[in-house]
C-alpha cells in the first residue's frame, strides 16, 4: 500500500491545519465551541478533543507505556485554552517523531488492541499504515470542526493540503505556524 504523501509530511501537513483551526476557534466564545451542533461528539470542544484523546492513544502506543483511556469521548482537557495547547504541543510531537522514522521502522508491524468496542478488536499492520489512519483520522473531524464553524457563523480557514505546500501566510496562520 503507498500512501499519497510520505508520513513526515503528513505529520508537519497535521500540524499546520490544527493550528489555522485552532487560530480560528479562538475567534468562537467558550460557549460557541460548546454548544450542541449535532455532530457525532456533539460539540467542536469535544470533537477537539477526542481527536487529541486518538492522538495520545497512538503516541502511548508509540510509546509502549499504559493505555490511559477506556472509551473515544472522553474529555481530557474541560478548559479550551489546556486543550489548545496540549494539542500544539501534541502535534509538534508527532511532526518531530514522524521526521525520524526511516522506512525500516515504518513498514514494520504495529500490533495493537482498539479501545472503545464492544467487542476486543486486535491489529497489526504496518506502521506507516497505521499512521496514516491517524492523520486520516484527524482530516475526517477537522472536516467535521470546519462546518461548525461555519455552523457557528464564522469564517473557517482553508485547510487544502496545497495551502500548506505553497507556504502561503494569511490571517489563519499567525500563532504557531508548522
Amino acid at each position: 500500500m503507498s500512501s499519497l504523501i510520505d508520513i513526515a509530511t503528513a505529520a508537519k501537513y497535521n500540524e499546520w491545519a490544527n493550528n489555522r483551526l485552532y487560530n480560528a476557534l479562538n475567534n468562537l466564545t467558550d460557549n460557541e465551541r460548546r454548544e450542541d451542533r449535532g455532530a457525532f461528539f456533539r460539540s467542536i470542544h469535544n470533537t477537539m478533543n477526542h481527536v487529541l484523546l486518538a492522538d495520545i492513544l497512538y503516541r502511548q502506543r508509540l510509546e509502549k507505556t499504559q493505555i490511559t483511556f477506556n472509551s473515544l469521548d472522553e474529555i481530557i482537557h474541560a478548559d479550551f485554552n489546556d486543550l489548545e495547547e496540549s494539542h500544539r504541543s501534541n502535534d509538534k510531537w508527532y511532526s518531530d517523531r514522524c521526521s525520524k522514522l526511516g522506512e525500516i521502522e515504518l513498514n514494520g508491524d504495529f500490533s495493537f488492541k482498539a479501545v472503545g468496542m464492544d467487542e476486543d478488536e486486535y491489529y497489526s499492520l504496518p506502521l506507516k499504515v497505521c499512521l496514516s489512519n491517524l492523520f486520516q483520522h484527524q482530516i475526517h473531524h477537522r472536516g467535521q470542526v470546519h462546518h461548525m464553524i461555519s455552523h457557528a457563523s464564522y469564517d473557517p480557514p482553508p485547510l487544502d493540503i496545497v495551502k500548506f505546500g505553497s507556504n502561503v501566510s494569511d490571517a489563519w496562520t499567525a500563532r504557531g505556524g508548522a
